[in-house]
């Protein structure tokens, strides 16, 4: 008889375990928060922004005075990047910066396209920004876009992080803060 009692209690502590875990858990029901919220940092030209351990400055915005074949003004930004991360990071011209003008934003493959790549290799001999920076060094370097000519105001915006789009550098410029580029001889 022990014996069997012995089962018993077994058996019926089995079945509790069993119907606790079924039971729904009300904690759970809820989605979990799989994004953070879109962070953009402003900054002035000259001034240092940071976000996640990247630093962007924008020493100039330029004005080469070349008219592009879609009609546009080619301006060239001279940016500096810092990493103070503990990895490798990309500053690409192409993945990590677009551009506002007069309130309408362009992505970087409308505004950062090939044919200002090459107006800004042609009038400095050098090539836009597109490096890997290594933990804890910097880089200075160009990025050139196309703007609309006549525009009031535009914003460059850097993205540090290509797994985050929504988070963003941005520096507003307006046309009086733009410097006429001096080519190299």
């Amino acid at each position: 008889m022990n014996y069997t009692k012995k089962i018993f209690c077994l058996v019926l502590t089995g079945l509790l375990l069993l119907s606790a875990g079924c039971q729904k858990d009300k904690s759970s029901s809820q989605p979990a928060e799989t994004t953070a919220p879109a962070v953009e940092i402003k900054a002035e030209i000259g001034q240092e922004a940071a976000y996640g351990g990247m630093h962007m400055t924008l020493i100039s915005a330029e004005d080469p005075d070349i008219t592009m074949d879609s009609g546009k003004s080619a301006i060239f930004f001279q940016v500096k990047i810092d990493n103070f991360t503990e990895e490798t990071i990309a500053a690409n011209w192409l993945n990590n910066f677009s551009l506002t003008v007069d309130g309408t934003e362009y992505a970087s493959d409308e505004c950062c396209t090939l044919p200002v790549m090459g107006k800004l290799y042609d009038f400095y001999g050098i090539d836009a920004l597109n490096e890997e920076i290594p933990a804890g060094e910097s880089r200075t370097g160009y990025i050139a876009c196309e703007a609309e000519k006549g525009f009031q105001e535009l914003s460059l915006h850097y993205t540090p992080k290509t797994t985050d789009r929504t988070s963003r550098i941005t520096v507003p410029v307006t046309a009086e803060q733009i410097v006429k580029a001096e080519k190299n001889s």
